[in-house]
């Protein structure tokens, strides 16, 4: 049912969404951001540009990293996500990942895409873009629990790095 009700949401162009395990943020603060230049090195990560609140225009981006990240998964893991010429893609290092999330829950705040801009780490944007940022404070339009029962078809995720 979260599925559903996110997806009106994003077709209606007027939110912007963000991930979390936890649920009772009452505003998001902006925070640094990093980024993995080289996926074959994953423990060398750099700064990626100035502190901000991130989110996305797409619901199940926000939706897999609400139930996929490390409060969620106690094991080690990676996980990523992305938008390729307006497909979405979805990776987890092992299918142990997914078992771990059969029973976790997870969050997606919704906020109005007025407050944010498109971001683009090769200085880019467009409206397409799948990372949008907020230099400011923001609260919640709602907060919207969701599950495994939420994700991505679970054949649309790619298994191994």
């Amino acid at each position: 049912m979260s599925k559903e009700k996110l997806s009106q949401l994003e077709e209606s162009g007027q939110y912007v969404f963000h991930g979390s395990p936890n649920g009772e943020i009452e505003v998001l603060e902006p925070r640094q951001g990093t980024h993995i230049p080289d996926l074959s090195k994953p423990t060398e990560v750099i700064l990626d540009g100035r502190p901000a609140v991130s989110a996305t225009p797409y619901a199940d981006l926000a939706t897999f990293r609400a139930i996929i990240n490390g409060a969620n998964i106690p094991i080690d893991h990676t996980s990523g996500f992305g938008v390729t010429d307006g497909k979405k893609h979805f990776r987890v290092s092992s299918e142990d990942v997914l078992t771990h999330a059969k029973d976790k829950k997870g969050y997606v705040y919704v906020f109005d895409k007025d407050k944010f801009e498109p971001y683009d780490r090769n200085g880019e944007p467009k409206l397409d873009n799948m990372e949008w940022r907020s230099y400011q404070s923001v609260k919640p339009k709602e907060v919207i629990e969701v599950t495994q029962e939420d994700l991505p078809d679970l054949e649309d995720i790619k298994i191994g790095s």
